[in-house]
């Protein structure tokens, strides 16, 4: 929980992230989320942004947990993913709990393992979420797009396509600055 690409700096306001090809978290911990990396700004420690078992997040980006709240409080359906859900569990108003069980979403959860809110569920269904979301998606008669790792890159929103005529040297895809 959390993304292994993007350290933040928790002394700047508001917080300065910064987003990384690189997996940040090779030197961070159950807690001790120090990258050792400073920021260029201010010069203090960078930490990761992971959620470890057991720990509690405390950033408000890019977790942005009162936004998951706010939008669980006021959403009729959850579905989950591919979770253990285990991290989760620390957040009892992102389920809603305050509300009345027939006032909650109708929870869905998609996982090849138990998890701590399958009794909670309307529907758990083990499985792998890929093939689950293929079936799901032929029975609405939804196209499933193509994956273009050039257009579809989340983590790296600031690469740009070089002409095939130029190759990238090094790790990574062609063609990518």
């Amino acid at each position: 929980h959390g993304n292994m690409y993007i350290e933040v700096c928790t002394s700047c306001i508001p917080n300065r992230e910064y987003v990384r090809v690189f997996d940040v978290t090779e030197r961070t911990a159950l807690h001790r989320h120090q990258t050792g990396r400073t920021c260029h700004k201010c010069g203090a420690q960078l930490r990761d942004t992971i959620v470890h078992f057991g720990e509690r997040g405390t950033l408000g980006q890019p977790l942005n947990w009162e936004a998951a709240t706010e939008a669980a409080s006021k959403a009729d359906t959850i579905l989950c993913l591919g979770s253990s859900l285990k991290v989760l569990k620390k957040y009892p108003r992102l389920w809603c709990m305050t509300k009345p069980p027939s006032r909650r979403p109708k929870l869905y959860i998609v996982n090849l393992q138990w998890t701590p809110k399958d009794d909670w569920a309307a529907l758990k269904l083990h499985g792998k979420c890929d093939d689950v979301m293929r079936l799901l998606m032929g029975e609405l008669g939804l196209e499933i797009p193509l994956y273009n790792s050039v257009v579809c890159r989340p983590h790296f929103p600031s690469q740009l396509a070089l002409p095939p005529s130029i190759k990238q040297s090094g790790k990574g895809e062609e063609g990518l600055v």
